[in-house]
């Protein structure tokens, strides 16, 4: 006779969600770097370090439209007496200046154009007077004023970005400037969304009898472009072992984690269990959370697979607490958990005490202090408490309520600006 399955507050059949993340985060290791142009790689964390190849800039250019002149020529100069320089020729950007500049000469220059030989210093137009083939200098120079030199940003050899940095705009412009169009980075992983249910139908559809319109692979699409994920929606899957089995198969050489939402809860039948359970690649286990408490997890060919509630609030905490950082860990980002921050509740807060609850709030800034507002509901089919919140209040296990007026911790999933 089959065991009598766990009854749904069975606290000795559970695990904490600290082991449930270890049972994840053990398993999960960075994707293999790969040579990215750098448009691509955006974002992404440096795979080594990346030093200059050559002097940068290359050339010693100009800071300001004037005259490329020997500072020697124009030390006494003043408007009393102003030094008068034969104009030799022009420098232009991007070419090879016209000439080079000898005594009692000037090179008449562009901001960016090469310095030419013999010049050490430039004079901004503002401080001459130009005619055709002359030009007084008011004011004096010294060598090297208003001249960028080559090597200022680095010399060859020397480290322009460190490995483990995440790419932002001002890393790919230094790259570019170094003359890198590629660059070393744990890639994106790409993610497969499976939404299983018999009762799922694609939003803009009309609706049978007892149908609802599948929103999970929505929702997760939004959270793994937010990650830094490269999504996939595989679409819905009717409530067939076979056909799950097949779908998830289908996608091991596509994608680089898999996730299935609905069909994991304690029912034998669920469908999820009923095509994973008997390999052995996948674990189902029941984990003190509220929401979330059912979840599934495991290595498939070496691609991790997660099998999370089909709720939506489940699926969006579930996303948050396990899937979320494994995703950061893949791509080898120092930071894989959500800022948290102190706020004071304006409400009570309560939940299963032997459960950790996530429970969806408002933060908002009040005078010196941050303060949390529930956003609605508490039932784990109400998307929109979590679309008026930007963070998830955490009652710990072993507490039954925090009352409104005291400090709770508040694991932000968006600005409060936002």
């Amino acid at each position: 006779m089959d065991a009598p399955l766990p009854r749904h507050d069975d606290v000795s059949s559970m695990i904490s969600v600290g082991e449930a993340r270890e049972r994840v985060l053990s398993r999960i290791e960075p994707l293999a770097p790969l040579d990215l142009p750098l448009a691509a790689a955006f974002g992404c964390v440096l795979a080594r370090d990346v030093a200059a190849k050559w002097e940068l800039p290359p050339f010693a250019s100009s800071a300001m439209d004037g005259f490329a002149v020997r500072a020697e020529d124009v030390a006494e100069a003043s408007a009393d007496s102003p030094a008068f320089l034969k104009i030799a020729g022009r420098a232009l950007i991007g070419h090879e200046p016209e000439a080079d500049v000898g005594p009692a000469e000037a090179v008449r220059i562009a901001t960016g154009a090469p310095i030419p030989r013999g010049a050490d210093c430039v004079v901004p137009i503002e401080d001459v007077h130009a005619a055709a083939d002359t030009v007084q200098v008011f004011f004096g120079s010294s060598p090297g004023k208003h001249v960028r030199p080559a090597g200022e940003e680095a010399r060859a050899g020397d480290l322009l970005v460190s490995a483990g940095r995440r790419l932002g705009a001002p890393e790919l412009g230094l790259l570019a400037s170094a003359g890198y169009g590629r660059a070393p980075v744990f890639p994106r992983p790409r993610v497969v969304v499976i939404s299983t249910g018999d009762e799922l139908v694609e939003p803009g559809k009309p609706l049978g009898f007892g149908q609802i319109h599948e929103s999970n692979a929505y929702l997760l699409a939004g959270a793994l472009k937010e990650a830094g994920a490269q999504p996939s929606l595989s679409g819905v899957v009717a409530d067939d072992p076979n056909l799950l089995r097949s779908e998830v198969l289908s996608h091991l050489s596509s994608a680089d984690v898999l996730i299935s939402t609905g069909g994991v809860s304690v029912g034998e039948l669920d469908p999820v269990k009923a095509a994973f359970r008997d390999r052995g690649e996948v674990d189902f286990y029941r984990v003190a959370m509220q929401p979330g408490m059912p979840q599934g997890f495991g290595i498939i060919e070496g691609k991790p697979f997660f099998c999370l509630p089909g709720n939506p609030v489940s699926v969006f905490v579930s996303f948050e607490v396990f899937v979320r950082p494994a995703l950061m860990k893949m791509m080898s980002r120092s930071q894989i958990d959500r800022p948290r921050l102190s706020a004071i509740l304006t409400d009570d807060l309560s939940g299963p005490p032997h459960k950790t609850v996530f429970a969806r709030v408002a933060v908002a800034r009040e005078d010196a202090r941050w303060v949390a507002t529930p956003s609605g509901g508490r039932g784990s089919n109400l998307i929109g408490s979590v679309a008026r919140a930007n963070g998830l209040a955490v009652i710990p296990a072993g507490v039954d309520t925090l009352t409104a007026g005291t400090e709770c911790q508040v694991m932000m999933f968006r600005s409060s600006e936002e």
